[in-house]
């Protein structure tokens, strides 16, 4: 209750009061799961952001700080960029924006108030000259580059709160005022000055910002094009009046930059001593003109610094510096990119210092990326069109692996094959999968009812949910988001290998219905907890867990960090049927490649058994006769009625799907190292049931007492032939089935042996793909 009833639930405060003592200890009394969902009252938290008839808020003191963890009256403030509207948005814009929507819905779901600001920054030569190439006007030139941005935020599922422009009216005037502010204080005057200037960072360029690139000197390090001598009388900021100021800044509040190492080159930067910079610009004329000098435009960097304030200005509302702090100013993180850390960093504490505005309280920096190793551009064809990536693998996907799947605060690769196998991994395998194995049997056994379950206090699943969630949380609030992910992802695997020791099928089978339904439930419940962590990033991954368990859309809304907290599914909730809660991702080309190969395969085949027929099949070598190709383990379980065997769902790369194989393997190789493995198969054994379930075909190990799986080339596809040196492609039966068809594979096995070189042999000759030899990691002469 006092969650509701303080910060943005004011309102709920003032009906609630009226509620009779007994209705308030009979909602307490409610398992905290149903709290939210049983109130009429209760408020959605993505629903907070459209309330517009909150109090204002009062103006923190200037200096103040604000925790990321904490609940306060002030809103949680966060920024992104505003993105130079000069060209449609890329992944370079779309990064930092998914990284700060994590961080909003992550307030948002600790039942703080968060003000969520992204925008676009639409002033400057650039942008003139773009539009004038075109034949455009610069602002229909810049709305179309905001639609732009606005549909790939839809896109992304990007919940952003204000979307400000620097065209708007509103922002104008906060430009006009802040200005007005700096000149009352002395700290603008007009110059003569002559400097290297890069169009495309609209900024003078200090020593350190250029490089000799070519045999050329003095080129923009980050456009990498000469930036060339300009010289004209603007107006400068006195940002060397500030250089004691910004010291003490740093060395008092050493976590205003971050990532440290980042703290560490800013600092390094104002030690060196901060130059005063020019704000205005006489050659242009797009941009908001200088109050006190018509013929001048304020420098686009001094005007979109404003725009993460005049975006706390309500329509209709008069657009005051005194109005942006009542709405929430400062700002608590601002997430940039390290190539305009300077400006965010140096440049724009020092404005605020000037203008008696309070200090944003974090800056952080995230790094470049790249694409598989190199540096993204037009001239390498290799631009990431983050549009293309959400219409190919979905929101979800993206959101997951450009958050969870790389250090934030470091520069980043993209890697397409890397992408795939990440988020499949983790979403498709360790949750998703982990979800399906306790619904079916579940259901299976008990009905779509589920059954009321206490888990004890002591249950082993409930010490890593006691240990992973306050992980989790530290890590969202320093915005590792790696470490959130990977803290959520441990409860997943937790279940996954509680599913494995416990084995509820074995249960069932003995008789024990109940024993083994509290296995389950305690792992659906420690499941529902993981989807809780991964929210922020994921929401519609952690949406379609709640949906599968029988949760509303409406108790969904209702999520929030506190369902965190073990709480057990309500008795007679009822269960659906389990389905992907994200479809595993295929390369491009992935399908098609299968198929065509299945075609090859189908033609070899035909064609091999015409051959054999005209030969007489007893001519040919055994060997030739067995159908051996690579495959790829999608998932393995244990087998439900045998601890010994292991049930693999393995891709060999054909149309009809991933085959149906169980081993003996469960004694010999844990269950996590047959999860994702490259395996060889032997393909046209004669289907037989192993304790109730057919197996279409068998996995090749060696080894006695120790076992090792046989392992495929590095480079190797599911479905590649497997072959013997020097000996031809194979010819090989339809299916191993006759009595002496299959003696056939037991001549082959005596003639199996590995050497001393670790490589699997027929005979003395190699076993091999067309990406190398087989081998095994250590067994020799088995």
């Amino acid at each position: 209750l006092h969650r509701l009833m303080t910060g943005p639930g004011r309102l709920v405060h003032i009906l609630l009061v009226a509620q009779t003592m007994t209705v308030a200890h009979a909602f307490l009394a409610t398992p905290p799961l149903l709290r939210r969902a049983l109130h009429p009252l209760s408020i959605s938290r993505r629903a907070i952001p459209a309330l517009s008839s909150f109090p204002p808020r009062r103006a923190a003191p200037s200096g103040a700080r604000w925790s990321m963890s904490s609940a306060t009256d002030k809103p949680f403030v966060l920024t992104t960029p505003l993105y130079y509207a000069n060209g449609p948005p890329h992944m370079g814009s779309a990064y930092p924006t998914m990284a700060a929507d994590v961080v909003a819905a992550y307030q948002r779901l600790k039942g703080n108030e968060a003000t969520f600001i992204t925008g676009s920054d639409e002033h400057g030569e650039k942008i003139a000259t773009t539009a004038g190439d075109k034949g455009m006007e610069p602002k229909e030139f810049v709305d179309g580059i905001v639609s732009e941005f606005e549909e790939l935020w839809r896109q992304l599922s990007i919940n952003y709160d204000s979307f400000i422009r620097t065209t708007d009216g509103k922002h104008e005037a906060i430009v006009k005022e802040f200005f007005q502010r700096v000149w009352d204080k002395g700290d603008i005057y007009k110059k003569d000055y002559s400097g290297h200037y890069c169009v495309g960072c609209e900024a003078y360029l200090a020593d350190d910002e250029m490089e000799t690139i070519d045999g050329v000197d003095h080129c923009c390090k980050i456009h990498r094009k000469p930036a060339p001598v300009r010289q004209e009388e603007n107006y400068f900021f006195r940002l060397s009046k500030y250089q004691d100021a910004l010291e003490e800044l740093y060395k008092k509040n050493p976590g205003f930059v971050q990532p440290p190492f980042r703290y560490n080159e800013v600092k390094g930067w104002v030690d060196s001593g901060v130059p005063d910079f020019s704000i205005s610009r006489a050659t242009i004329k797009w941009g908001i003109p200088v109050p006190q000098d018509e013929d001048q435009v304020i420098y686009v960097w001094f005007d979109a610094l404003l725009g993460y304030i005049s975006a706390l200005i309500r329509d209709g509302e008069e657009a005051t510096l005194e109005a942006a702090i009542e709405r929430g100013w400062p700002c608590d993180v601002h997430i940039i990119g390290k190539d305009i850390l300077r400006f965010h960093a140096v440049y724009w504490p020092a404005m605020l210092l000037s203008a008696d505005m309070p200090l944003p309280s974090k800056i952080y920096s995230h790094g470049f990326l790249t694409k598989d190793g190199l540096k993204m551009g037009k001239s390498l064809g290799n631009v990431l069109e983050p549009s293309d990536l959400v219409k190919q693998y979905g929101a979800d996907a993206v959101r997951w692996y450009f958050t969870k799947g790389l250090d934030f605060g470091g520069d980043g690769d993209f890697s397409e094959e890397r992408f795939v196998l990440t988020v499949n991994a983790d979403l498709a395998n360790d949750v998703g999968n982990l979800l399906n194995r306790c619904l079916k049997p579940l259901i299976k056994h008990n009905g779509e009812s589920a059954p009321g379950y206490k888990t004890p206090e002591d249950h082993p699943l409930r010490a890593v949910v006691d240990e992973m969630v306050p992980k989790c949380a530290a890590a969202y609030d320093a915005l590792d988001f790696r470490a959130a992910g990977e803290a959520a992802l441990e409860i997943a695997r937790a279940g996954n290998k509680y599913m494995d020791d416990s084995a509820p099928w074995g249960l069932f089978k003995e008789g024990k219905m109940e024993e083994g339904c509290e296995v389950l439930l305690s792992i659906i419940e420690a499941t529902r907890i993981c989807a809780v962590l991964i929210s922020p990033i994921v929401p519609g991954v952690s949406k379609k867990v709640y949906e599968q368990l029988g949760f509303t859309d409406a108790q969904w809304e209702s999520v929030s960090w506190d369902d965190a907290a073990w709480s057990d599914l309500p008795k007679g909730q009822t269960l659906k049927e389990p389905s992907p809660i994200l479809e595993r991702l295929e390369l491009p080309g992935e399908a098609e490649d299968r198929a065509k190969k299945l075609e090859e395969q189908k033609a070899a085949k035909a064609k091999q058994k015409a051959a054999a027929k005209q030969k007489g099949q007893a001519d040919v070598e055994d060997v030739l006769r067995v159908e051996m190709r690579v495959g790829k383990i999608l998932s393995a379980e244990k087998h439900p009625d045998a601890d010994s065997l292991y049930v693999e769902q393995i891709d060999l790369g054909e149309e009809s799907g991933p085959r149906t194989i169980v081993s003996g393997l469960a004694n010999y190789i844990p269950l996590e190292e047959m999860q994702g493995r490259m395996v060889a198969v032997v393909c046209n054994l004669k289907p037989a049931k192993m304790r109730g379930i057919e197996s279409a075909g068998m996995v090749l190990a060696a080894g006695t007492d120790t076992v090792e799986l046989v392992e495929p080339p590095e480079g190797a596809k599911p479905g590649d032939v497997i072959s013997v040196e020097g000996m031809g492609e194979p010819t090989p039966d339809e299916l191993l089935k006759s009595k002496g068809q299959m003696k056939v594979w037991d001549r082959v096995a005596e003639k199996l042996l590995t050497n001393d070189d670790l490589g699997v042999q027929y005979d003395g000759k190699n076993l091999k793909t067309e990406a190398g030899p087989l081998s095994v990691k250590s067994l020799k002469g088995v």
